[in-house]
């Protein structure tokens, strides 16, 4: 969706860093001046010591197909889901890349909710949980701390990270 892009075209034009995206996607911020890097669910591109998978997600957009990636590097894997409904595959997600963080969203109504982000926690394993995608419009108002008991309350030993904007995280 266009609300995902924000200033990468033109962050990519001044520095020159690649945009990893679909296909479609990377051709046309290519036609809008950013460098960019096309690829498909299943494909892996290579930067500098990092790896960057591309995943399924289920949710709309409007070019391409939704997508999630995995990004993984000194011994640490990454999965963004990015805007998505849970699916089981995200178990096959955690086998196959076993991430140390997941970054769930947790909003619902367009994506889904703790509840649901839960169950995903469940699938994939991942020593961190960080949620992403609430609070920002009153449709996905949610308590992410909520998000933190149900997972405890499933007896998983991931550990619920709650940021606030412009926090970082390390691990």
């Amino acid at each position: 969706h266009g609300d995902h892009l924000g200033d990468a075209v033109a962050i990519s034009r001044r520095t020159g860093a690649p945009i990893v995206a679909t296909y479609e996607l990377a051709q046309r911020v290519a036609r809008e001046g950013a460098k960019s890097v096309g690829m498909n669910i299943g494909g892996t591109v290579k930067f500098e010591g990092i790896e960057i998978s591309m995943v399924p997600a289920f949710h709309t957009c409007e070019v391409g197909a939704p997508t999630g990636f995995v990004i993984r590097g000194e011994g640490k894997s990454v999965y963004h889901a990015g805007d998505t409904g849970l699916f089981y595959d995200m178990k096959v997600i955690g086998e196959v890349y076993r991430p140390t963080v997941a970054l769930l969203p947790v909003g619902g109504h367009f994506t889904m909710d703790p509840d649901l982000a839960a169950i995903a926690v469940e699938y994939l394993r991942p020593k961190y949980a960080i949620p992403m995608h609430y609070n920002t419009f009153d449709i996905i108002k949610q308590d992410p701390a909520r998000f933190a008991e149900l997972v405890k309350e499933r007896g998983l030993d991931t550990e619920v990270v709650i940021l606030k904007p412009g926090e970082a995280f390390d691990f």
